[in-house]
Protein backbone atom coordinates (compact mmCIF):
# COMPACT_ATOMS: atom_id res chain seq x y z
CA UNK A 1 0.00 0.00 0.00
CA UNK A 2 1.45 3.30 -1.09
CA UNK A 3 0.44 6.12 1.44
CA UNK A 4 1.36 9.59 2.68
CA UNK A 5 -0.86 9.76 5.47
CA UNK A 6 2.23 8.42 7.85
CA UNK A 7 4.47 11.00 7.18
CA UNK A 8 2.03 13.83 6.75
CA UNK A 9 0.80 12.86 10.03
CA UNK A 10 4.35 12.91 11.56
CA UNK A 11 4.72 16.41 10.59
CA UNK A 12 2.13 17.46 12.54
CA UNK A 13 3.46 15.80 15.59
CA UNK A 14 1.08 12.55 15.98
CA UNK A 15 3.02 9.46 16.19
CA UNK A 16 1.24 5.67 15.32
CA UNK A 17 1.90 3.42 17.98
CA UNK A 18 0.45 -0.27 18.76
CA UNK A 19 -1.67 1.37 21.73
CA UNK A 20 -3.29 3.97 19.30
CA UNK A 21 -2.09 7.51 18.29
CA UNK A 22 0.24 9.58 20.40
CA UNK A 23 0.55 13.97 19.71
CA UNK A 24 4.07 14.16 20.85
CA UNK A 25 3.80 18.08 20.86
CA UNK A 26 1.07 17.81 24.08
CA UNK A 27 2.66 19.02 27.79
CA UNK A 28 2.21 15.65 29.12
CA UNK A 29 5.40 14.21 26.77
CA UNK A 30 7.65 16.92 28.50
CA UNK A 31 9.02 14.26 30.91
CA UNK A 32 8.31 10.93 29.58
CA UNK A 33 11.42 9.35 29.05
CA UNK A 34 9.77 5.77 27.44
CA UNK A 35 10.57 4.54 24.07
CA UNK A 36 8.06 6.08 21.40
CA UNK A 37 6.33 2.68 21.35
CA UNK A 38 7.35 -0.41 23.36
CA UNK A 39 6.55 -2.49 20.88
CA UNK A 40 8.27 -1.48 18.12
CA UNK A 41 11.77 -0.40 18.82
CA UNK A 42 12.09 1.46 15.24
CA UNK A 43 13.50 4.87 16.43
CA UNK A 44 15.62 4.33 19.71
CA UNK A 45 14.59 7.85 21.48
CA UNK A 46 12.33 9.11 24.05
CA UNK A 47 9.16 10.82 23.70
CA UNK A 48 10.30 13.47 25.79
CA UNK A 49 12.80 13.75 23.42
CA UNK A 50 10.78 14.08 20.15
CA UNK A 51 8.81 16.46 21.71
CA UNK A 52 11.46 18.97 23.27
CA UNK A 53 12.66 18.34 19.24
CA UNK A 54 9.18 19.67 17.94
CA UNK A 55 9.03 22.24 20.50
CA UNK A 56 12.10 23.71 19.32
CA UNK A 57 11.12 23.29 15.57
CA UNK A 58 14.26 21.35 14.91
CA UNK A 59 14.00 19.20 11.43
CA UNK A 60 14.99 15.89 13.00
CA UNK A 61 11.86 16.03 14.82
CA UNK A 62 10.10 15.71 11.33
CA UNK A 63 12.60 13.21 10.15
CA UNK A 64 12.30 10.61 13.15
CA UNK A 65 8.41 11.18 13.46
CA UNK A 66 8.43 10.02 9.84
CA UNK A 67 10.57 6.90 9.92
CA UNK A 68 9.08 5.85 13.13
CA UNK A 69 5.48 6.41 11.28
CA UNK A 70 6.81 4.54 8.42
CA UNK A 71 8.23 1.54 10.01
CA UNK A 72 4.99 0.84 11.92
CA UNK A 73 2.60 0.50 9.40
Amino acid sequence: MDSCNPTRIARHGTLLTTQGNVKIKATQYREDFGPIDPGCPSVPHTRAYLHHLFKQNEPLALTLASLHNISTT
